[in-house]
């Protein structure tokens, strides 16, 4: 991603795992800083990405997540770029409707650090997302514009 971005006249650079929540630190065409968490499934057709539960916390209005979904490297990967705020909020709710459900044979569902964020809703998060999240995801699809 740190090329896509180079790509689109900003200014990238790799963490090599020095910032703990950060991947890549960049300045875009005007200057402005931002930061970013990349999540990668090889899987191209993955409908969801495992979060934890540390990635409720922390947004801040420069911190962008970028999930990207490859394809065997035989065309560019899709991608979507969703501000922090959005994802802390998204998965905090989906969690927290998941653990007022019900599991097996009625039981009341163990809490558990895992936290997934879905790209295509399901029978599994039909329930625990707005009905209008494939709409709004849709908008953070290959979108760095909403960065300028």
């Amino acid at each position: 991603m740190a090329s896509r971005l180079s790509a689109e006249d900003f200014v990238a650079t790799i963490t090599l795992g020095r910032a703990e929540k950060y991947d890549i630190l960049a300045l875009s065409p005007k200057g402005k800083t931002f930061k970013f968490s990349i999540k990668t499934r090889f899987q191209y057709d993955a409908p969801r990405f495992a979060l934890s539960e540390k990635d409720e916390k922390g947004a801040a209005d420069d911190f962008y997540y970028i999930f990207v979904r490859l394809h065997e490297f035989k065309k560019e990967p899709d991608f979507w770029v969703i501000p922090s705020k959005r994802v802390n909020q998204i998965i905090y709710n989906a969690h927290k409707k998941w653990l007022s459900g019900k599991a097996l044979y009625g039981r009341k569902r163990n809490a558990t650090t895992l936290r997934n964020l879905w790209l295509k809703i399901t029978t599994t998060s039909r329930e625990l997302y707005p009905a209008d999240w494939e709409v709004e995801l849709s908008r953070y699809y290959k979108n760095f514009k909403q960065l300028r």
